[in-house]
């Protein structure tokens, strides 16, 4: 027999739920950035990338983080790994061993 705190949680949770079934849930830039768009006298101009729509937009987005991410990857070790004039070492540096 299950205590009578869960079971009160599960209705609630089902009432919510049907209550909330049919509501519109808009997002922030509908809700919000548009309505102040609208207030301040500017309309909508329309996607960016007008073409991409859905998953293909979603997928584009994946290869510009990809990208992105190994081009920032490859080109941080200037920054963390060599030195000015010097090659990228053994990982550690030899300078710092105690023997």
């Amino acid at each position: 027999m299950t205590p009578v705190a869960p079971r009160a949680l599960l209705a609630a949770a089902a009432l919510w739920l049907a209550a909330c079934g049919n509501a519109s849930w808009d997002g922030v830039d509908e809700a919000v950035v548009r309505r102040v768009a609208e207030d301040a006298g500017r309309h909508d101009t329309g996607p960016l990338f007008a073409g991409l729509e859905g998953d293909l937009l979603l997928f584009a987005f994946l290869w510009a983080g990809l990208l992105s991410g190994f081009a920032l990857g490859y080109f941080s070790r200037v920054l963390f790994v060599e030195r000015a004039g010097q090659p990228a070492g053994k990982p550690g540096g030899d300078e710092l061993r105690a023997d």
